[in-house]
Parts: structure tokens; C-alpha cells; sequence
């Protein structure tokens, strides 16, 4: 038990730290007051958790999950930051609609395409 928390707490610092890179590689495009870090994060995490949640060699290893999937990719997505972000943006209601949608039905048409992009890469 105790290494399976090591490696969620070592694949969260990873994946925190990616999305505090990407954060910084992009901090002035705040276009139209539109959190496009965050998205681009959220998109990429769900394509990644697409792929990695169709590989079951790593899926059936418990180490390997809990690094990838509860560490790495749980530190790299921001869904806290995607409820702060979208309270901020209260006095543009159409703006929080489209960054939520944009989000969420993005998010599952990424997850989507990482399932398919494993499953045509191993015939």
C-alpha cells in the first residue's frame, strides 16, 4: 500500500509539473479572457487517459496504473482549475458555456480518439 502511494505521489509531482510548464509556455494567451492553458491541458489529459486506458498491459499492472493514471495524469488535469476558472468568468456567461462544452464534450471526443489511435496502432 505504501508504494502504490509513493508512485501516485511521484506521477502527481510529474504530471503537476507538465501542467505548470504548459502554463507558463503559454501565459499571455488569455485570449478573449479564455482559459486556453487549461483547456489544452484538460484536452491533451483526456486523449493520454484514452490511450493509456486502452493499453492493457498497463491497465491490468496495479503499479503501473496507479503511476500513470492516478499519478501522472491525475497531477497533469486540472479540473479544479476548470471550476475556479469558469466561477471567474461569471460576467461573460457565454464564455463559461463554451469553455464547459468545449471542455467536456472535447475532453470525451479526445478520450474517444486515444482509444482508437491505440487500438489502429497495435494491428
Amino acid at each position: 500500500m505504501r508504494k502504490l502511494v509513493l508512485l501516485a505521489s511521484v506521477g502527481a509531482v510529474i504530471g503537476s509539473s507538465a501542467r505548470y510548464g504548459i502554463s507558463l509556455a503559454f501565459p499571455t494567451i488569455m485570449i478573449l479572457s479564455f482559459p486556453w492553458p487549461t483547456l489544452l491541458v484538460n484536452l491533451v489529459g483526456s486523449f493520454l487517459i484514452g490511450l493509456v486506458s486502452s493499453n492493457t498491459s498497463l491497465m491490468d499492472d496495479e503499479v503501473k496504473r496507479v503511476f500513470y493514471v492516478t499519478g501522472v495524469l491525475g497531477g497533469f488535469t486540472t479540473f479544479s482549475a476548470l471550476a475556479i476558472e469558469t466561477v471567474d468568468m461569471v460576467s461573460n456567461p457565454l464564455s463559461a458555456i463554451v469553455y464547459l462544452i468545449l471542455t467536456f464534450v472535447g475532453g470525451v471526443l479526445f478520450a474517444q480518439l486515444g482509444v482508437m489511435f491505440k487500438v489502429k496502432s497495435t494491428r
